[in-house]
């Protein structure tokens, strides 16, 4: 069952000291001393140079305030004459972050995101700080990308700020994966999935927010991978992508020896809906011409597809197989014959979504459980 949007929530903006203001352009940081000021001021005009040609809506004017304490972006007032929800915002920029890389992306971050905020006021936080810190990252590339609480935690949705904080800041993995295969430039699906989303909220309690960015995801991703794909294809291909292909990997649910006898795993943990689990399998103790079978069940209506990568000794991705379902189904088989120079098998489950109702972020989202029989044949 989706939850209202969130909270119609403004807030004054601090009383601090004077302000120093950029020639070039439209953004003033208020307090700290002059030093920090104008250093965070040089970090603030060289994310809004980036955001330029990164296509984001900045506004027509900024106000940052130096403040001792974690940077973020809030509404100060909210637009009740435009057409589309809209309103003015503001940052609280964390004074204690010395002038270099770390400062730069701090101040970028907030600047998108007060940006996202002032034109799609509705998104929700978790694609908000999540899509921010992916900008940010295209903006100040020299920053690192940190992946390690959001790896560890791969079963659960792409955006859920319930988990563990940092979460959502590394969830920025999902947007720019996302952003580098699919947009024609950089940054191009990110500031399409908020600019796409015009909402309309006629209370003053909660922001109504449909469309959101995962409807616009949704339309854009429609046919971008081949003829007939969907969302769904670019879910998985990304559940593939954080098993494989970062550092550190996604967390595995279970890592086993060959399956000499057939072997029956419970997940331990319910994959959400846009999470993923895992199952690294040992191909040291298979006998010459043996295959590899697995069959997959799950609970009813969620969508999650099963997908087997063959890895050689290096770890690198030599091969991959779907297993098949029927529409609706909530049992997969899937039969891997060609296991020569195989290391070990990953077994990828990609929770889809739901048949019932599309992924929405204001979702509380159900854990599916799942179970797979490991077993081996030959011919």
């Amino acid at each position: 069952m989706s939850a209202a949007g969130k909270p119609i929530v403004v807030e004054a903006p601090p009383s601090v000291g004077p302000a120093a203001c950029s020639f070039r352009r439209p953004i003033c940081v208020h307090g700290g001393e002059p030093d920090a000021a104008l250093a965070a001021l040089g970090a603030l005009e060289r994310a809004w140079d980036a955001g330029v040609v990164l296509g984001v809506p900045l506004p027509p004017s900024y106000d940052a305030y130096l403040e001792a304490g974690p940077s973020r972006s809030t509404i100060a007032e909210r637009d009740v004459l435009s057409h589309f929800d809209r309103a003015r915002t503001f940052s609280t920029i964390d004074s204690r972050l010395a002038p270099g890389c770390a400062r730069d992306f701090d101040a970028a971050r907030a600047l998108y995101e007060a940006s996202t905020l002032a034109v799609s006021p509705a998104v929700d936080d978790g694609t908000l700080r999540a899509e921010s810190t992916a900008l940010a990252h295209l903006g100040v590339p020299c920053a690192p990308t940190e992946t390690d609480v959001y790896q560890a935690h791969p079963d659960r949705a792409v955006v859920d700020p319930r988990v563990a904080p940092g979460y959502v800041e590394d969830a920025s993995i999902f947007f720019s994966f996302l952003d580098g295969a699919f947009a024609k430039e950089p940054g191009a699906l990110l500031t399409a999935s908020f600019a796409l989303a015009p909402t309309k909220t006629s209370g003053d309690d909660h922001w109504n927010d449909e469309p959101d960015p995962f409807d616009v995801l949704r339309a854009s991703l429609k046919d971008a991978m081949f003829e007939g794909s969907t969302e769904g294809d670019a879910l998985v291909s990304f559940a593939i992508a954080r098993g494989v292909a970062y550092d550190p990997p996604a967390r595995l649910d279970w890592d086993v020896a060959w399956p000499a006898k057939a072997r029956r795993l419970v997940g331990p943990e319910g994959v959400a809906p846009t999470g993923a689990a895992y199952v690294r399998v040992d191909t040291a103790g298979r006998k010459p011409g043996a295959r590899f079978v697995l069959d997959a069940e799950w609970e009813q209506l969620a969508r999650i597809r099963w997908v087997v990568v063959k890895r050689d000794a290096s770890g690198r991705d030599v091969g991959r197989l779907e297993a098949t379902a029927a529409p609706k189904a909530t049992h997969a088989h899937v039969e891997v014959v060609d296991l020569e120079g195989v290391a070990s098998l990953l077994v990828v489950a990609a929770n889809v979504g739901t048949w019932d109702v599309p992924f929405d972020p204001d979702d509380v989202w159900e854990p599916h459980g799942w179970v797979v029989t490991l077993s081996s044949e030959m011919p």
